[in-house]
């Protein structure tokens, strides 16, 4: 009995949690897009960039900007934020590399929402480029 009662009540919370921003990769020009303001370079960490390294030097992948065992990676990226700012969709340019992809995708996340790139209320359909760039010397 007791195990009816919990059915409900479960699916009444996902119902009521918000859903959750997606991550897609795509090619595309955002150049137009209005730009996110950089509010800080907290959530770019080390450990990424260690990852990406990892990556690279395991030759699972080359990425843009990889000269040997450096890395200068520059890359521009589109988000689409509600009426609220709370980020819906990250789109990440395509870099023919899943685990790299996936790696830059969960750390741009990860840094949206803490606030390290915000919108400027510039556009009313809550579309923007932001940028993210770093070097890496392994």
């Amino acid at each position: 009995m007791k195990r009816l009662l919990i059915l409900p009540l479960l699916l009444g919370l996902i119902a009521a949690s918000p859903p959750s921003p997606t991550v897609e990769v795509a090619t595309g020009n955002w150049s137009n897009l209005p730009k996110l303001k950089r509010a800080s370079y907290d959530h770019l960490s080390a450990a990424v960039m260690m990852k990406l390294y990892q990556i690279v030097r395991e030759h699972k992948c080359a990425l843009p900007g990889q000269k040997g065992i450096r890395m200068d990676i520059t890359f521009s990226f589109a988000t689409q934020f509600d009426g609220q700012g709370k980020l819906q969709r990250l789109i990440l340019p395509a870099l023919n590399c899943p685990e790299a992809e996936s790696w830059l995708g969960g750390t741009l996340l990860q840094a949206i929402q803490a606030g390290d790139y915000v919108p400027s209320g510039a556009n009313d359909s809550g579309w923007y480029r932001g940028e993210l760039s770093f070097e890496y010397d392994g």
